[in-house]
């Protein structure tokens, strides 16, 4: 559309530029042409039409990429390009972003930010993209809400497997039985990663029906959680009904965890 849009805004200003040369060659007037009520009108909206879709592709779009896959980016770097339209900043986004079924990788994206989000969009932001299928590399923000929950947590178990969590624990906490559980003993096992500690937990788990049962379970969990997984603390956990020894611990997940999980391809 933005190309069929310049290419009659092209024709426009060639066809009615021209028209005064040939008034002046059929009636040695060119401003009989030139004067016409219509001539400057048809002239602004040819050239409205040639400039005008990329402008507010660019103030609207969020970036060029309209249809394609979730995708989520921690932004790396933000640089104005100087360029404004409607006194609103252009500028390059660095992006880490991260989609189903690839490697995390670093790419580019340059669009308008309002001022007044500008706030929302600094290095360590977290922001939904649409990824086009044909080139991973060209990214665009997702304005319209098409990256759902569910496409967000899916990427979120994705990288949590790539980062040791077992497709089968990813399997409980999706379909397994919800309860509380009491932490009678934790005991320190060591590091298990950058800002994560694993953690030997002794449990009482209560069942929906009441019924109680003891587990001892390793879990490797981040730092930023360690305050509310300490002996006494009530927490709730997922449970296989097959084999109640089998547990997800639900934790509230910071955003620093969340950038750690989506940021660095590297």
């Amino acid at each position: 559309m933005k190309g069929f849009l310049s290419l009659i805004g092209v024709l426009l200003v060639f066809g009615v530029g021209f028209s005064p040369f040939l008034a002046e060659y059929l009636w040695d007037d060119p401003f009989l042409i030139m004067d016409a009520p219509w001539y400057r009108p048809l002239i602004y909206t040819g050239f409205a039409l040639i400039f005008l879709p990329g402008i507010l592709g660019l103030f609207f779009g969020g970036g060029k990429v309209k249809k394609g896959v979730p995708g989520v980016g921690i932004i790396t770097s933000v640089q104005q390009t100087g360029t404004y339209v409607n006194n609103q900043p252009q500028v390059k986004l660095g992006l880490t972003v991260t989609k189903q079924g690839e490697d995390k990788y670093d790419t580019a994206l340059t669009t308008i930010i309002p001022l007044t989000s500008m706030a929302q969009f600094q290095p360590g932001s977290i922001v939904p993209l649409i990824v086009s299928e044909k080139d991973k590399m060209k990214v665009g923000l997702d304005l319209k809400g098409q990256v759902s929950q569910m496409d967000l947590q899916a990427l979120m178990n994705e990288q949590m497997v790539k980062q040791g969590v077992s497709p089968e624990l990813m399997e409980i906490a999706k379909t397994g039985e919800q309860a509380y559980a009491k932490i009678l003993d934790v005991t320190p096992m060591g590091e298990a990663g950058p800002n994560k500690i694993k953690l030997q937990f002794t449990l009482t788990v209560t069942k929906s029906s009441g019924e109680t049962f003891n587990v001892t379970t390793q879990k490797d969990v981040f730092s930023s959680q360690l305050s509310k997984l300490q002996q006494g603390s009530i927490i709730e956990v997922i449970y296989s009904p097959q084999d109640p020894s089998k547990l997800v611990i639900k934790t509230q997940v910071s955003e620093a965890d969340v950038q750690q999980a989506f940021g660095s391809s590297r």
